[in-house]
């Protein structure tokens, strides 16, 4: 567990996610508003099936590794960071990020990245992916303007972007992380992570 303060003075905790969160994670998503939801699950999401929340908390740590942050006087979930491993490339894992409606525009989700980012690192994942609308253009300018941005072809009408993780994402590199994470927080950055594959199976 780490604890950290935002630039508002905030306090908040920052720890794995276990099974033991099912109960916390069904509330936080009922908290969300439907825009948020919709952003992070690119579809209308008004609750976790009990295969989802299992999918969602039952997680190895290493090709699935999830964060929770917490307030400390409340015990209330905030957000929740998470990647999973690709199985076609093991050094990528696409990436996701959920923060609560009043905790965000308040830097929780570029922390929560940034130690995302730092344990995809310790277990040897080097590059973080997502999903573009091939026709937002000003969303692949953006994209563009973070750093080394690798942009690869995908299904459909999207494109799969991928971002290289820096070495020391605590440290060093904040800068094209926190602009990746806007990306993901404005609605344009998606990703292929359907939880429970659309039916509770695992991929």
């Amino acid at each position: 567990m780490s604890v950290e303060q935002l630039g508002d003075g905030s306090r908040v905790e920052i720890r794995p996610l276990t099974n033991a969160d099912k109960a916390g994670l069904a509330a936080g998503l009922r908290r969300l508003s439907p825009e948020s939801r919709y952003r992070r699950f690119l579809t209308a999401t008004p609750r976790l099936t009990a295969k989802q929340l299992a999918y969602l908390t039952e997680i190895d740590h290493r090709d699935h590794e999830a964060l929770v942050a917490v307030e400390p006087s409340s015990r209330n979930g905030l957000g929740v960071a998470r990647y999973v491993r690709s199985r076609e490339r093991p050094d990528e894992a696409e990436v996701a990020v959920a923060v609560a409606d009043d905790w965000q525009r308040r830097g929780l989700g570029t922390l929560l990245l940034r130690h995302l980012a730092a344990r995809a690192r310790a277990e040897g994942i080097t590059s973080f992916t997502g999903l573009v609308l091939a026709e937002n253009a000003p969303m692949r300018h953006v994209l563009d303007t973070l750093g080394r941005i690798e942009v690869r072809d995908a299904d459909g009408d999207s494109l799969e972007v991928a971002l290289r993780i820096p070495e020391d994402p605590l440290g060093e590199g904040r800068g094209r992380l926190a602009g990746w994470l806007r990306a993901g927080a404005l609605g344009h950055l998606g990703t292929r992570l359907r939880e429970a594959r659309a039916h509770g199976d695992r991929p």
